[in-house]
């Protein structure tokens, strides 16, 4: 593990601050409260912002090993007695299990209220100990389920997309909008050539522009074609459009 790990985590410019969300200041001062709590009228607060994508590889890079070894390793560079420190030891029990136990051939973990459950259930856990071992072991069976979650998630959000692609309004070259799920949004058009699709994402259909046909409706992802009326572009952007602009253009979402 890296000496300097505890910086690359902790120390990161904090997130928020600024005037623009301050509660202003009564015109009249006979109309501020008799009591009021220092905090109260700041509404714009710092929060941290941590990186903890170098703690997950890590750890992802430990699987196999003795959880013993790895928390000494991890212990040796982070010091527990250091305020900003300790809180990284407070993430491990976001990423690791420690309290598994083994039912069988079954490894279970206490879920809260639904009591203890299959490990493979859990999306969430990514790492735990096995109580038979003492081994740091990945969580295979809840990231294949994650994934085919997130899969159906994609397709049911695709269906949907198709069945409502001709409620689209062309504003101009670039600027469409669409109603999704009951919800009109704007969808900034950009035209790329097909060479060079590759990194970039489509943000209506939630998939490489790679991944999207252009002219024939494919697996069942609408083509540009479709969508846009369109071949060669993709949506480079995607926000929901303001109730000015819906009075304006005198539209309703269908949902509240």
């Amino acid at each position: 593990m890296r000496k300097d790990m505890y910086k690359v985590i902790v120390e990161r410019p904090r997130r928020g601050g600024g005037y623009r969300s301050e509660a202003p200041i009564p015109a009249d001062l006979d109309d501020s409260p008799k009591q009021e709590g220092l905090k109260r009228r700041h509404r714009s607060r710092k929060c941290l912002n941590e990186n903890l994508r170098p703690l997950e590889r890590y750890l992802a890079s430990q699987v196999g090993r003795p959880w013993d070894k790895v928390y000494s390793e991890i212990s040796a560079g982070i010091d527990r007695r250091n305020t900003v420190q300790r809180h990284i030891h407070q993430h491990l029990e976001d990423f690791v299990e420690t309290r598994a136990v083994a039912d069988g051939d079954t490894i279970l973990v206490w879920n809260g209220r639904l009591g203890y459950e299959p490990v493979g259930n859990l999306t969430w856990l990514r790492f735990y100990v096995d109580p038979r071992t003492g081994l740091l072991c990945l969580n295979r069976q809840g990231a294949r389920k994650k994934r085919a979650i997130r899969l159906q998630q994609k397709i049911e959000h695709l269906i949907r997309l198709k069945k409502s692609h001709g409620t689209g309004i062309v504003i101009d070259d670039s600027t469409q909008l669409h109603m999704i799920d009951g919800i009109w949004y704007r969808i900034t058009l950009a035209k790329v050539a097909r060479s060079r699709y590759h990194g970039i994402f489509d943000k209506l259909r939630g998939l490489p522009a790679c991944s999207c046909p252009d002219i024939v409706d494919a697996g069942g992802i609408p083509s540009n074609l479709t969508l846009f009326g369109r071949t060669g572009v993709y949506a480079a952007d995607k926000q929901q459009v303001s109730v000015r602009e819906l009075r304006a253009r005198r539209l309703v979402n269908a949902v509240c």
